[in-house]
């Protein structure tokens, strides 16, 4: 029997037809088109990442899980940024600027 090496790399970025890339660009649209200079929170951070998984699989353990990623890979909101500024960060996640 062969011994199985089981070693990993950093992530590669999001696959642009993943649920995730998909999920991170709706969200990225929202911030554009709803108050995009008004200022971008953590809290707001945390709320589209559930609604957005909500949205597109209900209250389910998928939803969870893309919930997670979601989160996983959106940046933290430190310094003060608007809605907009934080929408093009999030565009160039599924581009692998991140």
């Amino acid at each position: 029997m062969e011994p199985t090496q089981h070693t990993q790399t950093a992530e590669p970025p999001p696959d642009p037809t993943s649920d995730t890339t998909k999920a991170l660009t709706a969200i990225a649209d929202r911030l554009t088109r709803v108050r995009p200079h008004a200022a971008m929170t953590e809290d707001t951070r945390l709320a589209r990442a559930c609604a957005e998984s909500t949205e597109r699989h209900g209250f389910s353990p998928e939803a969870e899980a893309l919930e997670r990623q979601l989160l996983a890979v959106m940046p933290r909101v430190g310094a003060p940024i608007t809605r907009g500024e934080y929408a093009l960060r999030l565009r160039k996640i599924p581009a692998g600027a991140r």
